[in-house]
Formats: structure tokens, sequence, C-alpha cells
């Protein structure tokens, strides 16, 4: 399988952890990644113009006739909405007008998605599976937006591939909250509030380990996991991963494979658990 591969601007900077780990998945399940030859920002969520942000997502989206994966929700989430919206030839007509390739489509796909579908088919690729492992699965609000692919109300896509990865899925409510990130410049205490509130529960159901598809969300539940804990007083220690480096644990791959230094709160105790649970089998 070949696929288009589109990062994004965050897999650069604060999100290298979710780059590393979805080249090196797909890698292992031997997925070839054709990286968008000059890629831009998708048009995410703080370009106000919509045209714009149709333009920018377009350009990307033209470069290739590859179907496109992203792991990044909200490339995914802005890259959908474009391709929706460029299916009205007027606005298509003006986006194209700008353009130096002409966009003709595209199809986008999330690297969950393509995970799951090769896993689905033959899962032998699992060489540690995660017995008892107890995973919270947190869909954010993009994933699922625009509609047409997961439910907004009720996703279970995370669910299935942690039962697929041997894993045990939590039953967690605030699984779709959104994690406070948009928020988190003008109303920081309140932006504070719910990721505690998400990571309190992910807690008191009984989750090791916290997964995700979002570098925003991972920004809220990890890396300000600490100044939570402060400022409620509270420890909760829960290392949340991206789901593609929660897939390298069971694929066998090393935490330098997987970026896992990267993460705020280690998983490496995670991690321990699992491979002495699985010598003791």
């Amino acid at each position: 399988m070949k696929l288009a591969y589109y990062p994004g601007c965050v897999s650069l900077s604060t999100g290298k952890e979710m780059d590393r780990s979805t080249r090196a998945v797909f890698s292992s399940l031997e997925i070839e990644l054709e990286e968008l030859e000059d890629w831009n920002c998708c048009g995410a969520t703080h370009v106000s113009n919509e045209m714009v942000a149709t333009g920018l997502a377009a350009r990307n989206m033209s470069q290739t006739e590859l179907d496109i994966v992203t792991s990044c929700s909200i490339c995914y989430s802005n890259l959908r909405a474009a391709a929706m919206k460029l299916e009205d030839v007027e606005i298509r007509a003006k986006v194209n007008s700008v353009l130096e390739k002409e966009y003709k489509g595209a199809k986008i796909r999330h690297a969950l998605d393509v995970i799951l579908e090769v896993l689905e088919k033959d899962d032998q690729g699992i060489v540690v599976p995660l017995k008892e492992l107890k995973v919270a699965a947190y869909y954010g609000c993009l994933l699922s937006r625009p509609p047409g692919v997961y439910s907004p109300e009720y996703p279970v896509v995370l669910e299935k591939l942690i039962r697929i990865l041997q894993a045990d899925a939590v039953d967690f409510r605030r699984k779709t909250f959104c994690c406070g990130g948009p928020i988190f410049m003008p109303k920081e205490e309140a932006a504070n509030e719910t990721a505690y509130r998400i990571l309190k529960d992910a807690k008191e159901a009984g989750a090791e380990v916290i997964i995700t598809v979002c570098p925003l969300c991972q920004f809220m539940l990890d890396t300000k996991q600490r100044s939570v804990e402060q400022r409620y007083g509270e420890e909760i220690g829960i290392p949340v991963l991206y789901v593609t480096q929660l897939v390298g644990i069971a694929l066998g791959l090393g935490p330098d494979d997987l970026g896992m230094d990267m993460n705020a709160v280690s998983p490496m105790p995670m991690m321990e658990r699992i491979y002495q649970r699985m010598a003791e089998q």
C-alpha cells in the first residue's frame, strides 16, 4: 500500500513524537508513505477566512493523486472539510484560479483508520500483546468532524483498535469532551479545569494510559498534566500517548522509534508493566 503523507505543522515542533511514531508504525506495517513535496499549513482553526483556509488545504491536496493520510485530527478535519467545500463548482473554480496545480479531488484518511484496516486483516504483526493494559480512548472534538466517517456522539473506532491490540478499553464518559485547548490562551483557568476533569475521569475509570489522536489534546493532557496536578493538589500520573505510539509498542518497536522521550509524563513504567505481564504469561 502506498499513501501520500501530510505531516502537518505540529510534526515539526511540539508533535515530533506523533510524526516519528507514525513513520515507524507505517514502516513496520509495510505501508509506504510519500510525504507531500511542498506542503503548507492545512488551514487550521486559527485561519478565520474560510476561503483562505480552503485554498490552503486545496494546495496540499492538489499535489498528489494518492489517498492522503495524516495523524493529526485537526489536519484531518480541515482537509476533509475543505474537500467537501470544494465539491461546490464555484468554490473549486475560484480556488483553482490561484493554484499552481489544479485541484481535482482528494480522499483524506486518518492514520488510525489505515492502521485499523491493516490489523483487522492481519494482526500477526502484534508481537507484544497489551494484555490487561487498561486504556482510555480519548477522541476530542475533531476526529468525528465533519460528519460522515466516525460517530460524533458515540465513536468506537479507538476501542476497536484497543481490543485488536489485546488491551482493555475502559469506560470513559468524557472521551468526546473538548480538551480545553482552543481556549487555553484567553481562558487558561477554564482550560485547565477541563483537562483536569478529563484526566480525573480517566483515572477513576482505572486507566493506565490515555491515547489521543490530536496534538492539541496531547498538549493539554500530557504536557500540561504536571501544572494541572499542582493547581488541584492531586497526583494523576497517567501517560498520554498518541495512538501510533501505543500501536508501536504492540508491534515491538522501541522507545526511540516512537519518540517516548518526548512525552511529558514518562510512559516507561507502563511499558515495563507490559513486558512484565507478557513474561508472566
